[in-house]
């Protein structure tokens, strides 16, 4: 389904007045947009529908989770966490489990890529020992999008660090890919990932970077 015919859904639930279904329609149209980097637009659109669901504080959460995916994914990181931090306060309050492992999983994912692992690491903990139930629902769409397209950028990353045959720039990205295999529960890759970067990292000296992949290894028989 194209960007238009999302909008125009979107658009159809909001004149029902069908709140959870425009939530989950405008997260589409969100995750639509920053799939083709209009983060903007993205952002307008969340704005523009927050109102319609701010008496509701599970759809106000979903909201705020996707408006702080939205930053994510342009890079802003402190503005991601001011609705991260309002989404998780919402989820708790409402004793939404799935949503409280969504949240906790991509601010975690947030202080790996900021090279803060220990910080990463309880956060990520914290989050993997919640009950993540129906977390894959179309209300964290944009979420795992997210999180598939950062997978993705940096799996190019290593590839363009390979060709050039320079370790650093094998390692940052590789290491900087675990937090984002053990969310998404892809132990498959985690493994050979914390594998490698630690022989990386051994040889270049990046002794932080060997301590958090045990941190986080571990954290993989939790998964």
């Amino acid at each position: 389904m194209n960007l238009l015919q999302l909008q125009e859904n979107l658009a159809a639930a909001r004149l029902k007045g069908a709140n959870e279904e425009t939530t989950e329609k405008a997260v589409a149209v969100a995750n639509a947009c920053q799939q083709a980097r209009k983060y903007e637009t993205a952002v307008a659109c969340l704005n523009q529908v927050l109102p319609d669901v701010q008496n509701d504080a599970g759809l106000h959460a979903v909201m705020q989770t996707a408006l702080g995916t939205a930053f994510w994914e342009k890079a802003q990181l402190k503005k991601s966490l001011i609705h991260f931090s309002a989404a998780l306060k919402l989820f708790k309050e409402t004793d939404d489990k799935p949503g409280v492992a969504i949240v906790l999983a991509i601010v975690g994912v947030t202080f790996w890529r900021k090279r803060e692992w220990k910080k990463a690491l309880e956060i990520l903990k914290d989050a993997l020992s919640y009950d993540k139930g129906k977390n894959a629902e179309l209300r964290f769409a944009s979420v795992h999008g997210a999180f598939d397209r950062s997978i993705a950028t940096l799996q190019n990353r290593v590839q363009r660090g390979r060709d050039l045959q320079v370790p650093m720039k094998i390692l940052q990205p590789l290491f900087a890919s675990a937090a984002l295999y053990l969310v998404t529960g892809n132990l498959d890759e985690l493994q050979p990932c914390l594998n490698e970067s630690v022989s990386l990292a051994e040889q270049l000296g990046e002794v932080d970077i060997v301590r958090a992949a045990a941190g986080i290894k571990q954290l993989g028989c939790l998964v």
